[in-house]
């Protein structure tokens, strides 16, 4: 996640960390880890609930504002950037709803 995009939505807004964190039920404290981007991989419930706030997709938050994600270190050898990320459910969390969130992820991710 990047957390810039966060502190621009959030500041849009016009809100502070500590209203973003009353709205979200999430610590000032970790609000202003992912703004730092000191912790760049919050869960997806985390990035529903700063989203639903920010009345903005999650998408917005993990797509990379990149078009071209081809690295070149010369022009014999290209280098593919790569975004690994596991998700881990408990039985309660995994129903329809949370899979359909999960693959509109992936389909975000995937797009150009």
């Amino acid at each position: 996640m990047d957390g810039n995009k966060l502190k621009r939505s959030r500041t849009e807004k016009g809100y502070s960390l500590t209203r973003l964190s009353e709205l979200t039920g999430i610590s000032k404290s970790y609000l202003s880890l992912i703004e730092r981007d000191i912790q760049t991989n919050p869960s997806l419930d985390i990035l529903e609930k700063i989203a639903k706030s920010l009345n903005v997709d999650v998408e917005y938050f993990v797509k990379s504002e990149k078009r071209d994600s081809n690295l070149s270190f010369n022009e014999k050898h290209p280098v593919k950037s790569i975004i690994k990320f596991e998700i881990e459910l408990s039985e309660q969390q995994l129903n329809p709803h949370k899979l359909k969130q999960i693959k509109d992820l992936i389909n975000a991710i995937n797009t150009d």
